[in-house]
């Protein structure tokens, strides 16, 4: 039981620290697979179902860019209105997908975000 609480409350603190990058306004962390391990949304959207997409959205570009013979993508940005969902590995079993703002850096998010990751890729 005390090492089911030490992985909550790890995982809470990933969320904490990916929510407090400047520009991100909603994130979830997954497994590769797609299933949602931690989350910050707002009511009224699926976080599972955002994490399963965001899991199919990494795996499928990592899948083209292994047909095209070239490197797996470092990020996944999907770009709309306002907003944009960005997606980063974080080990070979976990993910972070990130809802960032457009009038953010995005550059200086992903820098905060692959350190994250790096931090969950050695505890998850």
């Amino acid at each position: 039981m005390t090492e089911q609480l030490g992985l909550k409350e790890r995982i809470n603190r990933f969320i904490k620290a990916i929510m407090g990058v400047e520009g991100v306004s909603a994130c979830a962390l997954s497994s590769r697979d797609g299933i949602l391990i931690g989350k910050a949304f707002p009511d009224g959207i699926s976080a599972p179902s955002f994490a399963a997409m965001s899991a199919t959205l990494l795996a499928s570009a990592e899948a083209a860019a292994s047909i095209a013979h070239v490197h797996p993508p470092k990020q996944i940005v999907a770009t709309s209105e306002g907003a944009s969902l960005m997606v980063i590995s974080a080990g070979e079993r976990t993910l972070i997908a990130a809802i960032v703002d457009d009038n953010t850096d995005h550059e200086k998010i992903y820098t905060s975000l692959t350190e994250i990751a790096h931090e969950i890729a050695e505890v998850l």
